[in-house]
C-alpha cells in the first residue's frame, strides 16, 4: 500500500512555490554541492498514538556526489507540551516525495531522539545521493495526549561530513493539532484500488464502529462504474480498523454497487446497509435489465458478518412495483453515510427519485417497519432536491436535512415521515455548496442531559468542496449558533456518529493537495468542538 503525503512533485515544487525555498550556506565553503533544503510544513490535524505523523517535510537537492549525513539541528517551538510526544523520529524516503503516516516500507529511519527544550541535535544514519532527497521529520504523539493542544517543529541545520548547511528560513508557518484520534483508512492504490469515496459510519449496539466505503476500482466517477462496497469495524473507538470485508462486489462497467447507507435495526446485534448498483443514475431507463436498483445486506453480529445483498427495487419504483405512480418513475438511489431508526422502531433512508427522464431529483423517505423484510415510500419531501439525512425531533417530528447549493433546504415530517410539509424551509446560518453531509441528534434533554444538541457536517463553503466543518443546534434545528471547521482544506462527504463515550466521530472525503480522495476518521469532544463553552 501506498500514500500520500504528496504535496507536489519535487519539480514543481523548485518551479511554482520559490518563496517556500529555504537557501543553504555552507559554512565551511569545502565544496560542497547541496544547493538548496526546502521545508514544507503539514498543517492536517494528528492523533493520539499515532507513531509517525509529519511535522516537516523537507527537501533537499544535492548537486554533487552522495554525502554521509550526520546530523540535523531541530527545535520544536511552537509544540503545547512535550508530554505530548513520546519522540522525534526523521525518515528518508530517497527520491520517493510520497510517505504513509501508517507505516511506509519505503520509508527509512535514520534519527530518533526525545523531546528537549530549545535547540537540540538528532544524529543521522544514512546518504544523501545526487538529486532529490526526502526526509521527513515526524512525531510519535502519546496516547494521552492533549486534545487541542498543537505537535510544531523547526528544521535549522543539516550537517554532513563535508559541513553544515544553515537554513535561513526554517521556521514555515503552521502546526498539527491533536484530535482524539485521526486515522487514514484508505488512499488511491489501497487494496488494488484506484480510488475511495463516499463515507457511511454507525456505533453498533456492542459499541464497535462500522464504516462503508465504495471501492472505485478504475477513477472517483459513480456508478456504472466498477465499485465494490467494503465495511471496516473497530473495537477501541477508532485507533485500531479491521481489513476491510467485501459485501458486495463489482464485476465490471453496469455491474458495480454503491453509495451506501447504514441504520441499526430491532434485531440483536442488528445493522442494516441499503445501497444501489447496475446503471448510473442519469443512465437509468425503463427497461428492467437497464435501470439503478436498490438493495440491502443485514448484519446480525454488529457488523462482522453479513448476509448477501438482497434486492428491494420493487418496493420502491419501476415496472415491477406495485404502486401505479412509482412504476413509471425512472431511477433512485439512496443519500449515503446515515440512516435513521425511530424511537419506534422505524428504519427509515431517504431516496432521491427521477420521477421523469428529465435530470431533477425529488426527495422521499424509504422505510420499514419490520426490520427490512418490506418497504414502503412516503410523500414527497422535496422537488428539486438530492441527497439528504434525517433525524428524530425531541416530540417525535422527523427532520430532514437537503443538500442545495446556497442556504441548506430542510424540512420536516409530523407524522413519521410519510407526508411533509408542502415546501421546504431554509437554514439561512448553514450556506454551502451543493454536498452530502450528515444530521444526527448528539442528546435529548432527560434527567442526565439538560440539552436537546444537534450536530450537522457539511463543507463550510459556498465556492468548492473544503472546510467540512460541525455545526451545532440547540434549538432542534431552528438556528446553528455553533460552527466549527474540522478540515480546513479540500473535503467533501462525511458521515457522523456518537461513540459509546460520548465522543464524536467523523468519517470523511479529504483531497488535501490531490485530486483524488482520502478517507480518514477523525474523533473529537464536544468540548473540542464548542471550544469550552458551557452555554451553547
Amino acid at each position: 500500500m501506498r500514500v500520500l503525503l504528496s504535496y507536489f512533485s519535487a519539480t514543481l515544487f523548485v518551479l511554482c512555490f520559490l518563496s517556500w525555498h529555504v537557501k543553504a550556506q555552507n559554512q565551511n565553503n569545502d565544496g560542497n554541492e547541496i544547493e538548496a533544503i526546502s521545508i514544507i510544513q503539514e498543517i492536517r490535524p494528528t492523533g493520539r498514538g499515532n507513531e509517525q505523523d509529519v511535522i516537516l517535510k523537507v527537501i533537499i537537492f544535492n548537486a554533487g556526489d552522495k554525502v554521509a549525513l550526520s546530523s540535523a539541528l531541530i527545535n520544536l517551538d511552537g509544540t503545547s507540551s512535550f508530554d505530548d510526544i513520546c519522540s522525534i523520529k526523521i525518515f528518508t524516503t530517497k527520491n520517493n516525495s510520497n510517505f504513509d503516516e501508517r507505516g511506509d516500507s519505503n520509508a527509512i529511519l535514520i534519527g530518533n531522539n526525545i523531546p528537549q527544550n530549545g535547540d537540540f541535535v538528532c544524529s543521522l544514519t544514512d546518504t544523501l545521493y545526487k538529486g532529490i532527497n526526502y526526509l521527513w521529520l515526524c512525531c510519535s504523539i502519546s496516547a494521552k495526549a492533549t486534545e487541542g493542544n498543537f505537535v510544531d517543529a523547526s528544521f535549522l541545520s543539516l550537517t554532513t561530513i563535508e559541513g553544515t548547511l544553515v537554513a535561513n528560513n526554517p521556521f514555515p508557518a503552521g502546526s498539527r493539532e491533536i484530535l482524539l484520534a485521526r486515522k487514514l483508512l484508505f488512499v488511491s492504490n489501497d487494496y488494488g484500488s484506484k480510488c475511495y469515496r463516499i463515507p457511511a459510519i454507525i456505533t453498533a449496539k456492542d459499541g464497535s464502529l462500522v464504516t462503508a466505503t465504495d471501492k472505485r476500482k478504475n477513477n472517483q466517477a459513480d456508478l456504472p462504474q466498477d465499485i465494490d462496497i467494503l465495511i471496516r469495524r473497530s473495537v477501541d473507538n477508532g485507533i485500531t480498523w479491521s481489513e476491510p470485508v467485501t459485501i458486495a462486489g463489482g464485476s465490471g462497467s453496469g455491474k458495480g454497487f454503491g453509495d451506501a447507507a447504514l441504520a441499526l435495526t430491532n434485531e440483536a446485534g442488528g445493522l442494516i446497509c441499503v445501497f444501489v448498483g447496475g446503471d448510473g443514475l442519469w443512465e437509468s431507463v425503463e427497461q428492467p435489465d437497464k435501470k439503478i436498483r436498490s438493495y440491502m445486506c443485514k448484519s446480525y453480529d454488529n457488523g462482522i458478518t453479513w448476509t448477501t445483498p438482497t434486492e428491494i427495487t420493487d418496493f420502491i419504483y419501476g415496472g415491477g412495483c406495485a404502486d401505479a405512480v412509482r412504476a413509471t418513475w425512472k431511477a433512485s438511489f439512496f443519500g449515503s453515510g446515515h440512516g435513521l431508526q425511530t424511537t419506534s422502531g422505524r428504519i427509515m433512508f431517504v431516496a432521491a427519485i427521477r420521477e421523469t427522464a428529465a435530470y431533477t431529483l425529488n426527495n422521499y423517505v424509504v422505510y420499514s417497519d419490520d426490520d427490512g423484510k418490506t418497504w414502503q415510500v412516503g410523500g414527497k419531501a422535496a422537488d428539486g432536491g438530492d441527497e439528504a439525512k434525517m433525524t428524530e425531533l425531541a416530540d417525535g417530528r422527523i427532520l430532514m436535512s437537503i443538500r442545495h447549493h446556497g442556504n441548506r433546504w430542510y424540512n420536516i415530517s409530523d407524522d413519521g415521515g410519510i407526508t411533509w410539509q408542502s415546501s421546504v424551509l431554509l437554514w439561512t446560518d448553514m450556506s454551502t455548496v451543493a454536498c452530502n453531509g450528515d444530521l444526527i441528534r448528539y442528546t435529548a434533554t432527560t434527567a442526565q442531559n439538560d440539552k436537546n444538541i444537534l450536530l450537522h457536517s457539511i463543507p463550510d463553503s459556498q465556492n468548492k468542496r473544503e472546510n467540512v466543518s460541525i455545526f451545532l443546534s440547540s434549538d432542534e434545528g431552528k438556528s446553528w449558533t455553533v460552527k466549527k471547521c474540522v478540515v480546513p482544506y479540500g473535503s467533501a462527504y462525511s458521515s457522523l456518529t456518537i461513540l459509546n463515550d460520548g465522543t464524536i466521530g467523523l468519517y470523511v472525503e479529504e483531497n488535501y493537495d490531490s485530486e483524488l480522495y482520502s478517507m480518514y476518521f477523525l474523533n473529537f469532544s464536544l468540548k473540542w468542538l464548542t471550544e469550552g463553552k458551557d452555554s451553547l
